[in-house]
């Protein structure tokens, strides 16, 4: 799978949320959260296919080692544009909170459809700038 099959998942998920209560909301928050997390682990995956990297159960430490260790100019470049990229997000105080999965103090449903809408356009614009540029 990829990461814009993934993509499109989250957009659906954030369309039902518009529809729930305050309380439903939560469940398909927990949807989504997983969602994103792993278009982060299939856009890496995807590029662990494209430098011949041969990585089995894909991680952010486990490309970073076999990238350093392959010395692939191609996967270094990729690995510290990407890590740059993520650590932006996870330190955003309101992806942080969402992407580190404490997003049940969360309970206004337009705050949380308004961050989710605004991560999930952070990760598309992560996704498509590593297609457009490596």
């Amino acid at each position: 799978m990829t990461a814009t099959k993934k993509i499109s998942e989250s957009e659906i998920i954030l369309q039902k949320m518009h529809s729930l209560s305050e309380q439903e909301i939560q469940v398909e928050l927990h949807s989504f959260v997983k969602n994103i997390h792993e278009i982060f682990l299939h856009l890496l995956d995807e590029y662990n296919v494209k430098f011949s990297l041969k990585i089995e159960r894909i991680g952010l430490e486990k490309f970073k080692s076999v990238a350093k260790k392959t010395g692939k100019i191609d996967a270094i470049n990729f690995l510290i544009w990407y890590e740059k990229e993520y650590k932006k997000l996870r330190n955003d105080p309101e992806f942080g909170k969402i992407l580190e999965r404490e997003h049940t103090t969360l309970e206004n449903k337009s705050d949380i459809i308004r961050i989710c809408s605004t991560l999930l356009n952070e990760a598309k614009k992560m996704s498509y700038h590593a297609y457009e540029n490596f």
